[in-house]
């Protein structure tokens, strides 16, 4: 089985489409390609490390996306929350979280699942605290520059 690297790779998730500069396939017997499951792991995580850092309430597919991706049920969303599960299938039935709080305390929540263990000793400035979505980005970028996590690119709706 030979491998190679796919440059400006697309990868459906969270609803949106998004951009990972290299993407390593195989190439099988039958002419098709494969990703490995270890590299769509790697994807996923820069996926939601961008969902995370970006500004904007989460729409149910990108908090379904970050549900997957950390193998968290709705019941746990509810739970940290402190909401009951009806809540987040209201959530569902709408399409989105419907406050920027829940919005962000979600986000900060679902990236420190995913990168904190890693990123614990990271400095961040003090004036990054004023807000939640300042923070997010800069914990965003922090997991991309330290190499936990790779950038991806949100493609623009066509």
């Amino acid at each position: 089985m030979k491998s190679r690297v796919v440059r400006d790779y697309p990868i459906p998730a969270g609803g949106h489409l998004w951009t990972v500069d290299a993407v390593a396939v195989s190439e099988l017997p039958d002419g098709t390609q494969a990703v490995s499951q270890a590299e769509l792991q790697r994807i996923h995580r820069a996926v939601a490390n961008a969902i995370c850092g970006a500004r904007g309430v989460l729409s149910f597919e990108e908090l379904d996306f970050l549900c997957d991706v950390t193998a968290t049920t709705y019941s746990q969303v509810a739970d940290h929350l402190d909401l009951n599960k009806s809540t987040v299938t209201t959530w569902r039935r709408r399409g989105s979280v419907p406050s920027r709080v829940a919005s962000n305390a979600l986000k900060r929540w679902f990236w420190f699942r995913l990168f904190g263990a890693e990123l614990a000793a990271e400095r961040v400035p003090l004036s990054r605290f004023q807000n939640d979505e300042a923070f997010l980005e800069v914990a965003a970028q922090r997991a991309i520059r330290s190499k936990v996590t790779i950038p991806v690119e949100l493609r623009p709706a066509s």
